[in-house]
């Protein structure tokens, strides 16, 4: 066997053990499991019930504290490339105002939807200054003086 050889092969081995080592898996988030939501019952299961058996939520509604929030997602980052989504899971659950559940939903990475950002400003009222006009519109407001030196204490 020539050293070219050995060397390719021992490269052809190595290099996939290389690649593999810089990705990392992340999971992050609250992970619900569908056994766990089979035991919360609509209209019978309370907050504190839901709250014992998931635990306290990753967020809670802004209007009203009915409506919790159970997010996880799995992410794979290669070396120095963004992360890639590869699994996410919300479960949401809405409570009544007696603290019982109304509703659950569990929404994946195919009901996400894009939000586009309006680059559009709005016009205000008033005088757009030129660089000139506010250098030179300070010339001679100020004297020196502090007008706060010259007050009595009281």
């Amino acid at each position: 066997m020539t050293v070219k050889s050995r060397t390719f092969k021992s490269l052809a081995l190595f290099l996939p053990c290389i690649l593999v080592g810089c990705a990392t898996i992340d999971n992050r988030g609250h992970v619900v499991e569908p056994v766990q939501l089979e035991k919360i019952k609509v209209g019978v299961t309370k907050k504190e019930q839901v709250a014992e058996l998931l635990g306290t939520p990753s967020s809670v509604s802004t209007f009203g504290n009915n409506t919790w929030f159970y997010m996880s997602e799995v992410t794979q980052r290669r070396a120095f490339f963004n992360p890639v989504i590869l699994k996410s899971n919300i479960t949401r659950i809405d409570f009544n105002d007696q603290g019982r559940v109304v509703a659950l939903d569990s929404l994946s990475e195919k009901d996400r939807q894009v939000v586009s950002h309006i680059q559009r400003s709005t016009p205000t009222a008033g005088h757009t200054f030129s660089v000139v006009e506010q250098i030179f519109g300070n010339v001679g407001r100020f004297n020196g003086k502090d007008p706060d030196a010259e007050r009595p204490r009281r």
